[in-house]
């Protein structure tokens, strides 16, 4: 099962299970708008992307 994440130069989202939910936190994010049009079915305000790990859980954070 993959995770997914949106990635633009301002912002990055945090990953999430299913592709549509990075969208949506893009979308949330003001980084992007839904574009039913488009295949992608999205339309990046900034240059921007859906990265997607393979594995279940993410890396944990390092703290200082």
């Amino acid at each position: 099962m993959g995770r997914y994440r949106y990635r633009t130069p301002a912002l990055t989202g945090p990953w999430r299970d299913s592709q549509d939910e990075a969208v949506g936190d893009a979308v949330k994010a003001k980084q992007a708008e839904v574009d039913d049009g488009s295949a992608s079915g999205i339309r990046w305000i900034v240059p921007g992307r859906i990265e997607e790990r393979a594995g279940g859980a993410a890396p944990k954070r390092l703290r200082n």
